[in-house]
């Protein structure tokens, strides 16, 4: 329960599986599989398009790629997560190499 100004009365809380803050999947037994499953889907979509242009484009701007569509994804919220189980950051790990 929490209490409403605008109401002036007690309003129960409503209890959520998963919610997404400020970008961040949060689950409600703080496991961080769904927000680390949503940003390999994010990151493996950007490791494709470098995959692609490897043979097009000069190493440099490659690294510059994955460093503006790929890296903020892995460090944003990063102090946030804590420590999840490392079977969830295999694919990040991977993907990442």
């Amino acid at each position: 329960m929490i209490f409403d100004n605008e109401q002036n009365k007690n309003v129960d809380l409503e209890c959520k599986e998963l919610i997404k803050y400020l970008g961040i999947l949060i689950d409600n037994n703080l496991s961080w599989k769904q927000h680390i499953e949503h940003i390999t889907i994010k990151i493996s979509r950007t490791i494709g398009l470098i995959s692609k242009l490897r043979h097009l484009d000069p190493k440099h701007n490659l690294i510059n790629i994955y460093r503006s569509l790929a890296a903020p994804y892995l460090s944003y919220g990063l102090i946030v997560c804590g420590r999840p189980r490392k079977s969830y950051l295999v694919k990040l790990l991977n993907l990442q190499k």
